[in-house]
């Protein structure tokens, strides 16, 4: 019985191996992009930490909560008079806070959007407005009246005020879920932390640069982000443990991004800049794990607290949500391909057999072997013998150089150069001379150029001195020949440049 042919192996070029890590992989899954245009730049993102975990984008003047199911817009808020920023959940997800740029703070109930507190502390922009982690009548507001204010919210009267900022103040925060403390950002350059229970900053630190960013990692680590970096400060020495200059332009947003991304455990921080770029950096050595280009300048980032949803806000008034791709689903009830019913068995008896019993199995004759596979024109030429034929099935246009290449080098391997040359006329060989030019640049093409040119021009030298085309493309071959060796030199009298510098350190 005769052996099936063997088929001819296509060349592939040598790849690097993948580099990719864990986090790499895990960001990477946040895929189909959803694009929705606003009327307004948006200023502000917030998930709900409750589940469904939907999620509150601001924008313009009105606040819009998308549903985290469909990532459609589910409700709407639009009874603000002016500009609205900061549309945060409160901890149980019942109410919603925002404040707009006439100084008014409004809570709504997040089911209804019916207005339940109207506040109005002062007649300039409030552009921080945040519930206390725990405490579900404490809530914090920061505004251009240079004032950070501590309310609850049964009374129309801030329980506490401070003023030590002298510009505009554009972040805050509590510091941590167990305390009241808050910690705060101003375009003085400023980052200063207040306890209500004592009149006045109970610590200072010098930024450097406006604050736009504040994000409390712990009771004792605080980020910041003024200008093109990110500044990590210890509480309890007063000082920047680290500070990351992986932006172009300014940061404006940062968030924490759980610990789902990392197998360490360890948490993520997401920061997004002016540059149209979002960095995610690890807490523990706070490099740059993987990150992402938008179009536009990134006003906004967030995460979902289930790690499903990853969304942003851009400048050009553009959100764009990323959901998890997750595994699918096998529905219930619906059998898999390989299950038979016991109607069809009968019909199908024998087909996974593959001859276990057996001592020898010469085929293993399945369906999807039984299928003639299509076997390409140049391989046909091959297996028939046909040498000229398969050449000029290498160069036609369209092909591949892979394939152009698998071609002739089977040809050189069976010793069949010359029959394949032999024959031709002007314009066959204008083809090769043609592919040869073009495919020279490539060091791993050299070797089989060089024989297959040799070999032409020994076997038709008159008549490349009598055709001035053939002539003349072999002058540009040999000009470009030289280029390239000219090229190697240099490049080795770089390599050895490079590695007297090496020894030498």
């Amino acid at each position: 019985m005769a052996a099936p042919r063997n088929r001819v192996q296509i060349i592939r070029d040598p790849v690097l191996p993948s580099r990719t890590t864990p986090e790499q992989r895990f960001w990477r899954s946040y895929r189909t992009p959803l694009l929705i245009k606003e009327h307004g730049a948006i200023t502000h993102i917030n998930f709900c930490p409750t589940a469904p975990y939907d999620f509150a984008v601001t924008s313009g003047t009105r606040v819009q909560i998308f549903s985290s199911r469909t990532r459609q817009v589910d409700r709407t808020i639009a009874r603000f008079k002016d500009t609205v920023y900061s549309g945060e959940f409160r901890s149980d997800g019942k109410l919603l806070v925002a404040g707009d740029a006439t100084g008014t703070v409004q809570i709504f109930d997040s089911s209804t959007r019916a207005i339940l507190i109207s506040l109005t502390p002062t007649s300039l922009a409030t552009h921080v407005t945040k519930f206390h982690p725990k405490q579900l009548t404490t809530l914090l507001s920061a505004s251009d009246d240079r004032i950070v204010r501590i309310f609850d919210i049964t009374s129309p009267d801030p329980i506490a005020s401070f003023g030590e900022h002298s510009d505009y103040v554009r972040a805050a925060a509590f510091l941590s879920p167990a305390s009241d403390t808050i910690v705060s950002g101003s375009y003085d350059g400023q980052v200063r932390l207040f306890d209500p229970r004592t009149p006045g900053a109970v610590q200072t630190l010098d930024n450097g640069s406006p604050v736009e960013a504040v994000l409390p990692l712990s009771s004792t680590t605080v980020l910041s982000s003024g200008g093109p970096s990110i500044k990590v400060w210890d509480l309890v020495s007063g000082k920047i443990v680290r500070e990351l200059v992986n932006f172009q332009k300014t940061v404006t947003s940062l968030c924490l991004g759980g610990d789902s991304g990392n197998p360490s455990g360890q948490n993520t921080v997401l920061a997004g800049a002016l540059d149209g770029h979002v960095k995610v950096f690890d807490t523990t050595s706070w490099d740059v794990k993987f990150g992402w280009k938008f179009g536009s300048n990134v006003l906004a980032t967030a995460i979902s607290p289930n790690q499903k949803h990853f969304a942003t806000g851009l400048s050009s008034g553009v959100l764009s949500i990323r959901t998890k791709k997750t595994e699918a689903k096998v529905k219930q009830g619906v059998k898999k391909r390989d299950e038979r019913t016991s109607a069809a068995k009968p019909a199908t008896r024998g087909l996974d057999y593959k001859g276990e019993q057996e001592h020898e199995i010469i085929v293993n004759d399945t369906r999807d072997q039984r299928r003639k596979r299509k076997i390409p024109q140049w391989e046909r030429h091959l297996n028939a013998f046909r040498w000229s034929s398969a050449l000029d099935a290498a160069l036609q246009p369209g092909v591949t150089p892979e394939v152009s290449m698998t071609v002739l080098r089977e040809l050189v391997l069976r010793g069949k150069v010359q029959i394949s040359l032999a024959g031709r006329d002007e314009s066959q060989l204008e083809a090769l001379v043609k592919w040869a030019f073009k495919n020279i640049d490539d060091f791993r093409n050299v070797a089989i150029v060089a024989d297959w040119i040799a070999c032409m021009i020994d076997m038709y030298g008159q008549l490349i001195e009598r055709s001035p085309v053939l002539e003349d493309q072999i002058g540009k071959f040999g000009k470009k020949v030289d280029r390239q060796v000219q090229l190697a030199k240099e490049a080795r009298k770089l390599e050895g440049m490079l590695e007297m510098l090496i020894h030498s350190h």
